[in-house]
């Protein structure tokens, strides 16, 4: 495993070479000129020079301040505002420690490249199901928590789906999150439709209101990750087996094509997209989510990650979401796992794995996860959190019932899924159901076999 993971992450050193990441030492502070998402500039406290000074370091110390740097991986405007507040209130109560954030584009990428080169943060965001985070902890680059007082504050079922194949919790769950269908409420009401909790009905809500001159569904297509969480929808949502017959492809067995629940979704997906507005192959997510909050859709397909960057977008838009039916209520399912969970490293020294245990308790406490789940609108995973959002309810149902799927990176290689975004993204122009079935088995039987 450890031979498999050097080899992706000197690929991911490769691709991100021109990146410019990271600093040129050990250390995890926010190196020059690094961008983040919220393109806010912040001068790192200059570092005293020590004969004695590790290469290893990855905090700034200045006198008895000790200034660690906060990797974050989510690009949305809801979790960096909900991050940077609580932040910016722990650092106002610590005079000692001080917490950086830095957000960059292309984050996972980054990350690896760093934990390749050594250049661990101190504190990371990562997803604790997935197989690539795994394979870090067999590999020694995160901190088992298991021990913290911190975890007591996580919700039981939350902190069960991040347990490692050692029995250990190597991150603290913060968030859950969903894809799902996000609605107006008001063009709802205007044009008389209810909610849909089938296929044929979500088909006739779609008609209604394209006959009234509305787009029923604003998608973007522009970036293939944000084509694969709709591809990850949908899969769960019409192909019940479908994750689980990726990975036996992926295994070397069966095949895509020819699979009646993958024809199935597929020729679903061909009737999405004609409800679809025109461009969507050419809209970023931004785009797409700030067209949405004003009302030029009825719908969007999209994450809970994005609810609260839509809500900033328009406060006075009156919003809901519900499950992308399947032909039967029971029979649908939503995509749904933990996604902001914040880590350790491993490599860290005791003093910054200290403060950095401080940090975390801090995050855990329910006022400052409060603060998180307000800007974010995800629900919570931390005991206590309250979401007053009651548009969300039909989700926070169907989740509760059991009725979901975990991601695909949970039972897949990352590198196998996200190749198979851009086929995806490729029957978006081309909406040839037999063809993306035939390119999904020559991408997997590539991407396997690396």
């Amino acid at each position: 495993m450890k031979k498999k993971l050097a080899m992706a992450l000197c690929v991911a050193m490769t691709m991100t070479a021109l990146a410019g990441c990271g600093s040129s030492g050990g250390g995890s502070t926010a190196s020059e000129g690094s961008s983040t998402e919220t393109k806010q500039e912040e001068e790192a406290p200059a570092q005293e020079e020590s004969g004695d000074a590790s290469g290893e370091e990855a905090a700034a110390s200045s006198g008895d301040v000790m200034t660690l740097e906060f990797f974050q991986q989510k690009s949305e405007e809801g979790p960096q505002k909900g991050y940077q507040a609580i932040i910016d209130k722990f650092n106002a109560e610590n005079s000692d420690v001080q917490i950086e954030m830095n957000t960059v584009p292309d984050a996972g990428t980054v990350l690896t490249s760093r934990i390749s080169s050594g250049d661990i943060p101190v504190i990371f965001s990562d997803y604790p199901t997935q197989v690539q985070f795994r394979q870090k902890v067999a590999n020694g680059y995160v901190q088992d928590l298991s021990d913290q007082d911190f975890l007591k504050n996580v919700n039981e079922a939350a902190l069960d789906m991040t347990k490692q194949e050692d029995g250990g919790y190597y991150a603290l769950p913060y968030s859950r999150n969903y894809m799902g269908v996000y609605y107006n409420q008001t063009i709802f009401e205007e044009n008389g439709v209810e909610v849909p909790t089938t296929w044929d009905e979500f088909v006739q809500v779609c008609e209604t209101l394209k006959a009234a001159g509305v787009t029923p569904m604003g998608l973007m297509g522009k970036d293939p990750g944000r084509v694969g969480h709709t591809f990850q929808c949908q899969t769960v949502a019409w192909s019940p087996n479908g994750i689980e017959t990726i990975a036996k492809v992926a295994a070397g067995e069966g095949q895509i094509e020819g699979d009646a629940e993958f024809t199935a979704e597929f020729e679903k997906m061909a009737t999405l997209l004609s409800y679809s507005n025109d461009d969507a192959l050419a809209l970023s997510d931004t785009q797409c989510w700030e067209n949405f909050a004003n009302g030029q859709y009825a719908m969007c397909i999209t994450g809970s990650y994005a609810r609260g960057t839509i809500a900033s977008l328009n406060p006075d838009a009156k919003l809901g979401v519900f499950p992308l039916p399947n032909d039967t209520l029971d029979t649908t399912r939503c995509l749904a796992g933990i996604d902001a969970a914040v880590c350790v490293s491993a490599k860290a020294s005791d003093e910054e794995k200290a403060a950095a245990y401080r940090f975390l308790a801090y995050l855990a406490e329910p006022e400052n996860a409060q603060l998180f789940c307000d800007s974010d609108g995800a629900p919570s995973c931390i005991n206590g959190v309250v979401n007053d959002d009651e548009g969300i309810a039909p989700m926070i149902e169907l989740i509760n019932a059991g009725q979901v799927h975990d991601w695909m990176a949970s039972t897949i290689n990352n590198n196998v899924v996200t190749d198979l975004y851009n086929v995806v993204q490729g029957f978006w122009a081309e909406k040839d159901v037999e063809k993306v079935l035939k390119d999904m088995d020559a991408s997997i039987a590539v991407t396997s076999a690396e």
